[in-house]
């Protein structure tokens, strides 16, 4: 990875564009993934790019074509689908996750939108070259095993949620989303809009908005402005289940 960020702006088209750069001397290496791997020296040295977003900016158009591989180096992004009417929140990725790697194995198409929900760097890759990785490196190959099976539950929990549970549930099944531990040290709600919960649970701002109050009546959570603090986690877990 190289210690030159690039802002998207400057390079709306990363295919044009090409750097050898050394891993080994990038200031981001103590955050990237390869700080974990054996037999890196071939890959630390192939062409890559660090390319800045700006909050709102959008980093994948759904439709578009993949002609590399991003990977988060520090920042917030949400991963969503665009309806006619309202797009669906799959996931929120933070530093250290890939936003895309099924093209590595199969189509070459974006089937979904990213958008920066904070200042947001990531490393562009070629997907030959991660490849090539995974056929020398069984620790980055047992890496995606991971990777893919975590998407794979996530998407199978994220089908359950709009498709079978009551708006309660819903709403209830995305605070605790929103509440695990890889997001705690971001402070999440900071980031996130009340429209961003709509599109995480499949419902409207107005539904949103009617449960979040009655919750807070209940005692399940405490509202601080944006802020959202789960005051009876039994509870929320109770009506999760429940549906």
């Amino acid at each position: 990875m190289t210690n030159n960020t690039l802002h998207s702006k400057q390079f709306p088209e990363m295919e044009g564009f090409s750097a050898k750069t050394d891993c080994n001397v990038c200031k981001e290496a103590s955050k990237c993934f390869v700080r974990k791997l054996e037999k890196k020296e071939d890959f630390n040295n192939k062409n890559k790019f660090h390319i800045s977003y700006n909050k709102g900016e959008t980093i994948i158009k759904e439709g578009s074509h993949v002609s590399r591989i991003l990977y988060v180096i520090d920042g917030l992004v949400k991963i969503y689908i665009e309806g006619p009417d309202k797009n669906i929140i799959i996931r929120l990725l933070k530093s250290d996750d890939f936003i895309e790697l099924t093209s590595l194995f199969g189509d070459d198409t974006y089937y979904f939108s990213a958008t920066a929900l904070k200042e947001t760097v990531v490393c562009s890759i070629e997907p030959k070259d991660l490849k090539e990785l995974m056929i020398h490196c069984c620790n980055f190959s047992r890496e995606l095993s991971n990777w893919y099976c975590t998407n794979y539950n996530t998407m199978l929990s994220k089908c359950l949620n709009l498709g079978l549970r009551q708006l309660n549930g819903k709403l209830a099944n995305v605070l605790l989303y929103l509440n695990r531990d890889e997001f705690k040290e971001i402070d999440i709600f900071s980031y996130i809009s009340r429209k961003d919960l709509a599109e995480l649970s499949g419902m409207s701002q107005e539904s949103v908005a009617r449960i979040l109050t009655e919750f807070s009546k209940e005692n399940i959570i405490e509202l601080k402005g944006k802020k959202i603090e789960i005051t009876n986690m039994e509870m929320l877990k109770m009506i999760n289940q429940k549906g």
